[in-house]
């Protein structure tokens, strides 16, 4: 008896020094909600009335594609794997306000739209606690903001506005039940573009459209959070596309000027006690040349490992190669097509380890609803990232 409790006495002090070197870790998300339609025909039509015609396909596509079905998707996603922060891209509010007299047929109820006004973000709250888990939406950025007044259009094709469109687009921060999540102050570092609880980016792209110019405002946003005792700033955004407009050969330089500010308020505003995390949709991959001519135009991948960070996909055991983007406009594609890595998860402080880093929402058996359709266009990415 004594020779065996002297053994099993030795086995644990000999493993006590392996369960104190853990670590701390985080587990964190990035998730493109995908507004459910592609916008460039209305921005390309050549005049008012292809831009009504345009902006009624979009919205019918937008229905379609079935936000509160693909909210329950999304959610699951989250429910399965619990992460104690979520940075959520592309998450769009559409109303729709009826300009009196309404008409005879048309109109908000027209059939044909009316499943295209959601709030994405209450329809996601709500399809995470119908699953039994609790998060809080902790932070807030604005991007594009087509609130006040609205956008007018024909529903009836008399000619005569009979509706206004609203349409408000975010990204989110959400943190799970019982992790505090406090929203980071950098208003300091975009006077007069704050924006919600974070801010627009100063270069933006300008859609020049058939009934005015449109701002396609662009934020991030972030929060303090303590997880197991470590302290963490935890941001999330959603840069522009790689080439808004393609006549221009500058367009990519939005995008990268985007990149540049944020990596450099970073660096200036967050405090030397705190890991810091970004994540989100930067429309940029690993595989993004840096353009020489006329200009060099440095892509924001190569700009972010540029700068210290570390991509956490890259940390991931295997070759896997991580696709996240893009499935078809209309979510119909059978197999998936990703053959893109544009949502990632950056730290400035570089992982012990990455666990199970994973994408997910791009599997045949994640698909749901009468239509069959992925929960997104793009996969959701997630690791847990474990510190010293």
């Amino acid at each position: 008896m004594q020779r065996f409790t002297l053994f099993a006495l030795v086995a644990l002090l000999a493993a006590a020094p392996a369960l104190a070197g853990t670590g701390d870790r985080i587990d964190v998300m990035t998730q493109n909600q995908y507004l459910g339609a592609d916008l460039n025909p209305i921005i390309a039509a050549p005049d008012p009335i292809a831009f009504n015609a345009a902006v009624l396909t979009a919205l019918s596509e937008i229905a379609a594609n079935d936000f509160p079905t693909r909210a329950q998707l999304l959610a699951a996603l989250i429910a399965k794997r619990l992460p104690d922060v979520v940075g959520l891209q592309e998450v769009f509010s559409f109303g729709c306000i009826p300009i009196a007299p309404p008409p005879p047929s048309g109109g908000c109820d027209d059939p044909a739209i009316a499943g295209a006004f959601n709030d994405h973000l209450a329809l996601t709250l709500a399809a995470l606690a119908s699953e039994g888990e609790f998060y809080t939406a902790a932070a807030i950025v604005n991007d594009l903001d087509l609130t006040s007044p609205g956008i007018p259009v024909d529903t009836d094709g008399n000619f005569a506005p009979d509706i206004l469109v609203t349409v408000l687009d975010r990204d989110v921060i959400l943190a799970r039940s019982g992790i505090t999540a406090t929203p980071v102050d950098y208003s300091a570092f975009c006077p007069g573009r704050t924006s919600a609880d974070g801010c627009n980016y100063l270069v933006v792209a300008q859609a020049n459209t058939a009934v005015g110019p449109i701002r396609q405002e662009r934020g991030w946003v972030g929060v303090d959070a303590t997880v197991d005792g470590k302290a963490y700033r935890f941001v999330d955004t959603h840069l522009e596309v790689q080439n808004p407009d393609p006549s221009n050969p500058l367009s990519p330089a939005i995008q990268a000027a985007q990149a540049q500010e944020l990596i450099a308020v970073l660096g200036l505003s967050t405090p030397p006690g705190r890991s810091l995390i970004v994540v989100g949709d930067i429309n940029s991959s690993p595989e993004d040349p840096i353009i020489t001519s006329p200009f060099l135009i440095v892509p924001p991948y190569t700009q972010f490992v540029g700068s210290g960070y570390t991509d956490a996909w890259d940390l991931r055991p295997g070759r896997v190669p991580g696709y996240s983007c893009c499935q078809l406009a209309d979510l119909s594609n059978h197999q998936s097509i990703l053959d893109e890595r544009i949502d990632t998860i950056f730290s400035i402080e570089v992982p012990k380890k990455v666990n199970k880093a994973r994408t997910l929402g791009d599997r045949v058996s994640d698909k749901s609803g009468p239509f069959d359709l992925w929960p997104s266009d793009h996969a959701t990415v997630a690791a847990e990232l474990e510190f010293d």
